[in-house]
């Protein structure tokens, strides 16, 4: 079925999600642990879509004593579950379009990137900048009005992380077609994921598939465009990937869910022992231009750590990328 007739198809198809359920002990990344990115409280945990409705935050701010912006609890309004497949190949006709980069950063350039963060348990919402080398040598925090804070970043051999530069290279090497991009990140070790290994947990191929193909949208280095356009084509392909129009970021931008609805330790899923979905967690992407926006967890059962609740059914925890560029030194802005 080519890519126009899908685009007319647009509706909902979703599976059904597996029922076999696994526990996770505690909230787990899409993103591999990486040494160049945001100082996140709370990890993303990837969970499948339970009905069409969701909770989304409504953005109504106000500052508690110590100073931090807290968003009001979230409403509860509906949101629009459509063909992933239709999405997906609408993205990737759309990404196949972007114009490709000119230069890359030199060496001694740094990588800028303003993020959002919510964190689930008390609403509050905190700006967090950083820049990075692109040579991977150093790298600069500031969290909300703070200040700056600069350090070396000294190489370990057995640290799996890449240098914004090494990435860049990962990526170009990386196939242009769908296929072929699916098995390979089934199968590639170098991203997979420890803390599930150290468990005894199997992190099902597909659900890596995700996780690493969602780590690769939500990355600050450039992109070629017709590796955005196979991701988002292999995601189409992986059982189980659902897509919701109106899930919102930290910032309450609208956008394009994606979600992976099988349990599966990897992908942070969580259901009860009657396997209802108890949390689900979103890559969110611009409904119009799919460039990343961030990525939305929403706890639709109270959420336990050691029998007590950590976070209230209703939380939310999310992320919003609000501003990126190349800069010549730390502290600029592109």
């Amino acid at each position: 079925m080519d890519d126009l007739k899908l685009l007319s198809e647009l509706r909902a198809d979703a599976p059904e999600p597996d029922a076999d359920r696994l526990r996770a002990l505690r909230a787990r990344s899409l993103r591999p642990r990486r040494r160049f990115r945001p100082v996140l409280s709370l990890p993303m945990v990837t969970t499948a879509a339970m009905t069409a409705v969701a909770a989304i935050a409504a953005v109504v701010v106000v500052v508690n004593d110590d100073g931090r912006s807290v968003v009001s609890p979230p409403a509860i309004v509906e949101v629009t579950p459509v063909s992933a497949q239709v999405m997906l190949r609408q993205a990737a006709l759309t990404a196949e379009k972007r114009r490709p980069e000119d230069t890359p950063p030199r060496p001694d350039q740094w990588l800028y990137r303003k993020s959002v963060v919510r964190q689930p348990a008390d609403g509050a919402v905190e700006t967090q900048e950083y820049w990075t080398r692109y040579d991977g040598t150093e790298q600069a925090t500031r969290l909300g009005s703070g200040p700056m804070e600069r350090r070396t970043v000294e190489p370990d051999p057995d640290d799996d992380d890449l240098s914004p530069q090494q990435y860049a290279a990962r990526l170009a090497k990386l196939p242009t077609d769908p296929d072929e991009l699916l098995a390979h990140v089934k199968g590639d070790l170098h991203w997979r994921d420890k803390p599930v290994e150290e468990r005894g947990l199997h992190e099902h191929p597909d659900a890596r598939a995700f996780r690493v193909l969602s780590l690769y949208l939500g990355q600050e280095e450039y992109m070629p465009p017709k590796l955005e356009a196979a991701i988002f084509r292999a995601l189409a392909r992986i059982p189980g990937v659902r897509v919701d129009l109106g899930v919102r970021d930290a910032v309450g931008r609208s956008g394009m869910g994606i979600a992976y609805e099988a349990d599966s330790p990897g992908s942070g899923t969580r259901r009860d022992e009657n396997g209802e979905v108890v949390e689900r967690s979103y890559v969110v992407l611009d409904s119009t231009t799919y460039n990343h926006l961030g990525s939305r967890t929403e706890y639709l059962r109270d959420y336990l750590i050691n029998g007590e609740v950590a976070f209230q059914k209703g939380s939310v925890f999310a992320t919003a990328e609000v501003a990126a560029g190349v800069v010549d030194e730390p502290g600029q802005l592109p």
